[in-house]
């Protein structure tokens, strides 16, 4: 039985670890090509480590592995002319498009809206809300030429729980728009827009978040503690709970699934 994504050819944003290494190895494992992007640098504006060059392109060399085409490509998605470049390097590296996850973020530490900084806020609007619509804006046309594609948008519970964190959720509130949009403007050429919004994963930003919001504890027990509080299942989230919804919703069992968005909480949202 042939993989689910076989002969497809995936692009993952902000790939060099976390969710979307998870996300660029799950579409691997399921028989896709992968173009791993990533800012692959360090943000000083931000309080946790950003993807690597060298992570990137250890995601790109285990895919290989798989015996899947991959190459990593350095991108800062609120640049235009960057999502433009990478877009092109891929179709002429793989001669298509199939999938687009849109998966680079940011997030600061939760602070009340009096303190939070233009520069903050800025950049989280531009990596996350910009970057998603350049990304879709700069990938489409070849979905639509193709009558063929995939677009995978991610949304956060901090959409819908906005407390101190007016940029972060603001922009995931954007986003869980934007897609029902784009859904609605490319659905008669046959692709499908859905966005899936996590909850708590001991991801490197959620890593910086906790070690800012707990101090004193370490950043396993923190988390540990808040799942059991806050996730009806009572039991933590992992990056593969993530990325096999992301897997689901671009696969032909979700060919029926178009604008929406699919929380992986644990029930958080429900408490």
């Amino acid at each position: 039985m042939p993989a689910r994504f076989e002969g497809k050819v995936a692009i993952i944003t902000g790939a060099a670890h976390g969710l979307g290494a998870s996300h660029a190895l799950a579409f691997a494992r399921e028989g896709a090509d992968v173009a791993v992007t990533d800012i692959a640098h360090d943000l000083p504006e931000a309080r946790y480590g950003m993807g690597s060059g060298e992570e990137m392109n250890s995601v790109v060399k285990e895919i290989r592995g798989m015996g899947r085409r991959a190459i990593g490509i350095r991108c800062d998605v609120s640049k235009a002319k960057d999502v433009e470049n990478m877009v092109q390097r891929v179709v002429d590296e793989f001669g298509k498009i199939d999938i687009l996850v849109n998966n680079a973020g940011i997030a600061f530490v939760a602070i009340p809206i009096w303190e939070l900084t233009e520069q903050a806020w800025d950049l989280t609007v531009d990596i996350m809300l910009k970057g998603t619509f350049l990304c879709c804006k700069y990938v489409l046309p070849h979905m639509i030429k193709q009558r063929y594609g995939k677009i995978v948008n991610t949304g956060s519970i901090g959409a819908r729980t906005a407390r101190h964190l007016a940029a972060y959720s603001a922009t995931k509130a954007g986003i869980h728009t934007l897609t029902l949009a784009v859904a609605k403007d490319v659905g008669e050429y046959n692709i499908n827009v859905n966005c899936v919004s996590p909850g708590m994963v001991l991801t490197p930003m959620q890593r910086g978040a906790i070690k800012d919001s707990a101090p004193g504890i370490s950043e396993d027990e923190a988390y540990a503690t808040a799942c059991q509080r806050a996730h009806i299942l009572g039991r933590e989230i992992t990056a593969q709970d993530i990325s096999n919804a992301v897997l689901f919703l671009c696969s032909d069992e979700a060919r029926n699934v178009n604008g929406h968005v699919l929380y992986v909480d644990g029930g958080f949202l429900a408490i």
